[in-house]
């Protein structure tokens, strides 16, 4: 019966654009058909209704077909408003991050050129420290923009629909949480490097950062095959 859907997949897809959207959406869509066919089987319908029930459950999909062409033309030239946005707001951010470090290094070599009581150095580090609650803030809100999707039906098509804008939004937020690990790497590098002089040890950051950013994209990737 896999095949018998697999044939149906492929002629509802004669006329789809030939790219790589509509060979996910296709892929999405049988694998969908598939488990939604299992599980009726498996409920106790025959497999006559359950591929009936399972091949009107899908809708209509040549309305996808024009966003699909959209989409992919939006994703190979990046002419879309909303990334650039959001490339805007990271790059506002990283620069954030970096102009906290530099005060709090700038600070610091003014307490060792200037000696006194005053401790510059303290200073400078709550100063970063309340510099850097801005880029967290707008990296947090642009991982959390987009709104979830809410499923008009219970076709195949919507549930895919649902399913693209939680992958969506979960790119977001791994992106966001990337931008603050090596952002916050860098700064804290140069903190380190330039407070201490241990310019021979501080590189290990790089490598723990890595780590970490290797450690989220495995948690989202788990998460992804979990959903």
């Amino acid at each position: 019966m896999n095949d018998k859907l697999r044939k149906h997949m492929d002629m509802l897809f004669e006329d789809a654009p030939k790219n790589r959207k509509a060979l996910e959406l296709k892929e999405e869509l049988y694998g969908n058909s598939v488990e939604r066919f299992e599980d009726l089987v498996s409920d106790g319908m025959g497999e006559d209704d359950a591929y009936k029930t399972v091949i009107s459950s899908i809708g209509d999909i040549t309305a996808l077909f024009g966003s699909l062409e959209i989409s992919d033309s939006i994703n190979n030239y990046g002419s879309d408003e909303s990334l650039k946005k959001s490339a805007f707001l990271k790059a506002i951010s990283v620069g954030l991050y970096i102009f906290g470090g530099v005060v709090f290094l700038g600070l610091g070599i003014l307490e060792n050129s200037i000696p006194g009581s005053i401790e510059w150095t303290s200073i400078g580090f709550v100063i970063m420290l309340l510099i850097d609650i801005l880029p967290t803030c707008i990296l947090i809100y642009i991982a959390n923009n987009k709104p979830k999707y809410i499923k008009n039906d219970d076709t195949v098509i919507e549930e895919f629909k649902e399913w693209q804008s939680d992958k969506s939004s979960q790119k977001e937020i791994k992106s966001a949480i990337s931008s603050i690990v090596w952002s916050l790497t860098i700064v804290i590098y140069f903190v380190l490097s330039f407070y201490t002089g241990a310019w021979y040890i501080t590189w290990v950051l790089f490598i723990i950062a890595f780590c970490i950013d290797s450690m989220v994209a495995l948690l989202f990737s788990i998460k992804k095959n979990k959903s």
